[in-house]
């Protein structure tokens, strides 16, 4: 079919609700090629243009194949991109019920368009903490993959001025509608959340089994493609699981090479990438280290491979809007279906340079893709990405890139098909390609 690649995308977008069923994915796909999965507490054996990958919290992997010659003299090629969105957190201990209804309270992750999560059915997803039948602790994702809440708006009669512009209380107004009952009245010696009871019920434990959990309501309508070809994308997280599917498949479509290839899907982007599994953390330039140990380099060499490397920040860029034009400088306002974008700002929120910016567009000529440039109005400031923190935590050269993309943040987006097919094709380029030029 047309856009085959957009459609893998909306099935790895269905399976992956959370940045833990991403990883999840990820690995399962990595594993299917041959990849071997090791740990950080063990030692590692690794031989030169074998795949293998590392997981931290669950949430963050880093796939990789040690060069076939030695990373001081040929540097790594990397690209990243973020396993998380916006979305509406669970809390899960709290109980919230008055007059029948049973709601959850949220909190806000990131920095959602929050309109457009109401009125519409949200299924719940995350990893629970158990208590094990021998006592032990474990880990377990759940996945409801159907409605299961709500969150309702007030009527129109009742705010007459909601569509002139309405902030929501995050603590009053978004918590989620899981049941209305006003016949039922619960026993007092029934204790806990609703919440509590609807996870324990699904994974079959009793509820003072669950220890701990991140949960979130996530958007409970599939991926779909649409247009007149079937050339648009529209579903829920497509920022960032579509760099996320486009880095994983240049990664596994690329060969070994002399030079290492690292393929990073970090966690926490939307909410500044500072935790143990975000891009500000250790993650990468320790795994950087321990390829380079294992390749029998000493420190001078580690230094030696990380001035010879290159990286790709893949998230989306911010498409052109037909309905808002006075938002855009015209000429640097990427187009659906027009190429990946890259990302440039004077501030430093994206990490572009001209000599990156060089490198990336050699690549999409390479490629046969097209290639646009996303600058904001000089009036606007925009978003960040994982690129400018990695860059400065390793003195890696980077260049941030994205596919364009409506709706940045909302419960739905959408990018071109035809970006997505791109995108994977330079990235492939990019990590079968030397990554050092000369100083």
């Amino acid at each position: 079919m047309p856009y085959s690649l957009a459609k893998h995308l909306c099935d790895f977008v269905d399976a992956s609700p959370t940045a833990y069923h991403a990883v999840e994915n990820i690995a399962c796909a990595l594993e299917a090629r041959g990849a071997i999965r090791l740990r950080e507490h063990e030692a590692w054996a690794l031989e030169p243009g074998a795949t293998y990958y590392v997981i931290r919290g669950g949430s963050a992997l880093v796939a990789f194949r040690p060069g076939l010659r030695p990373a001081s003299e040929e540097g790594f090629a990397l690209a990243g991109a973020h396993t998380d969105s916006p979305a509406l957190k669970a809390r899960l201990e709290k109980p919230l019920s008055a007059r029948g209804f049973e709601r959850v309270p949220i909190e806000v992750y990131g920095g959602p368009i929050l309109a457009t999560w109401l009125d519409r059915p949200l299924s719940l997803a995350g990893r629970v903490a158990l208590r094990g039948p021998a006592g032990a602790l474990e880990t377990r994702l759940v996945n409801f993959a159907r409605p299961v809440g709500i969150v309702p708006n007030l009527a129109i009669h009742l705010n007459r001025d909601l569509n002139k512009g309405f902030e929501y209380n995050a603590q009053t107004q978004l918590p989620v509608l899981l049941g209305a009952d006003p016949a039922a009245v619960q026993a007092e010696t029934v204790t806990g959340s609703a919440l509590l009871r609807l996870i324990a019920k699904e994974l079959g434990v009793e509820p003072d089994s669950v220890l701990g959990a991140d949960l979130f309501f996530v958007d409970a309508q599939r991926c779909t493609l649409f247009g007149v070809d079937g050339e648009l994308v529209n579903g829920y997280r497509l920022d960032d699981l579509s760099g996320c599917h486009a880095v994983l498949e240049g990664f596994l479509r690329s060969s070994p090479a002399p030079h290492g290839q690292i393929a990073c899907f970090l966690d926490h982007e939307e909410v500044g990438s500072t935790s143990r599994v975000g891009a500000d953390s250790s993650l990468i330039r320790d795994l950087l280290a321990r390829i380079a140990v294992g390749g029998g380099l000493a420190s001078e060499g580690f230094y030696r491979a990380l001035a010879r490397s290159f990286a790709v920040s893949v998230d989306v860029a911010q498409a052109y809007h037909p309905s808002y034009a006075e938002k855009f400088d015209e000429y640097f306002a990427p187009l659906l279906n027009g190429g990946p974008a890259i990302k440039v700002n004077a501030n430093m929120r994206y990490a572009t340079d001209a000599g990156a910016e060089a490198r990336f567009r050699t690549y999409c000529a390479e490629a046969g893709v097209p290639c646009q440039k996303f600058m904001s109005r000089a009036d606007i400031a925009p978003g960040s990405t994982i690129g400018p923190v990695s860059s400065a935590l390793t003195g890696i050269p980077t260049v941030d890139v994205g596919a364009p993309l409506l709706s940045m943040h909302s419960i739905r987006e959408t990018i071109g098909a035809r970006d997505h097919e791109a995108m994977a094709a330079v990235l492939a380029r990019h990590f079968g390609a030397s990554p050092f030029e000369g100083a």
